[in-house]
């Protein structure tokens, strides 16, 4: 996780969000933000981390390739 986040921050990211366990991503700064959601999805489990500027609000959708099924 440390490298990841490190380097998001390299490509000049202003943060990032990830779909996970609370317990495990809140020890690397993940946290549910008010107002940022990813629908039909428990707010907990729905975690940004912020490294500049403020959190966006809205609805989050991932790529469909994301939603591919065997």
């Amino acid at each position: 996780m440390h490298e990841a986040i490190a380097a998001f921050k390299q490509l000049g990211s202003d943060g990032c969000v990830l779909l996970g366990d609370p317990n495990y991503y809140h020890r690397f700064g993940f946290n549910p933000v008010e107002g940022l959601m990813l629908p039909d999805v428990p707010k907990r489990y729905f975690q940004a981390f912020l490294f500049q500027g403020t959190y966006p609000q809205g609805t989050v959708a991932y790529h469909d390739a994301f939603s591919a099924q065997a």
